[in-house]
């Protein structure tokens, strides 16, 4: 079974998250936003977390 390197992928959407947040301007709806927030930061840390999984996958082969 591989091992998947789950810490690329907390740490780019608590990034993508947290920059998002911190970059909302008082709306009318917040939660509209956090929840678009919340799906954009998944859909980015998915991409990401799979890349950095490829790239940095473990070279041993049995």
């Amino acid at each position: 079974m591989r091992k998947f390197r789950w810490l690329d992928y907390a740490i780019v959407f608590v990034l993508v998250f947290g920059l998002g947040i911190i970059n909302i301007v008082p709306p009318a709806n917040y939660a509209a936003i956090v929840a678009g927030i919340t799906v954009s930061a998944m859909l980015v840390s998915l991409v990401v977390g799979t890349v950095t999984n490829l790239v940095f996958r473990s070279r041993k082969r049995n």
